[in-house]
């Protein structure tokens, strides 16, 4: 397999997924992912654009859903 440069392998079974089903996947609204897109105010997660289409990718989805993460009962304020 040959992989472009600045190109993302994806794998068979991942999928592109539009703001909408983003936004339902993390429980977030549209327009914060929507806001995240302009410059300046990225939250760290990759989009694809195809067109005038936004896609994301679901596995960097769950990988930055997974950034959030806490552990222990430590005061995060």
């Amino acid at each position: 397999m040959t992989v472009q440069p600045n190109r993302t392998a994806i794998a068979a079974d991942d999928a592109f997924l539009t703001t909408k089903e983003v936004a339902s996947l993390t429980g977030l609204s549209t327009s914060h992912f929507e806001k995240a897109r302009l410059p300046g105010r990225w939250n760290g997660l990759p989009w694809y654009k195809n067109g005038g289409r936004v896609y994301y990718l679901k596995s960097e989805v769950l990988k930055w859903m997974l950034s959030f993460r806490f552990e222990g009962t430590t005061s995060h304020v």
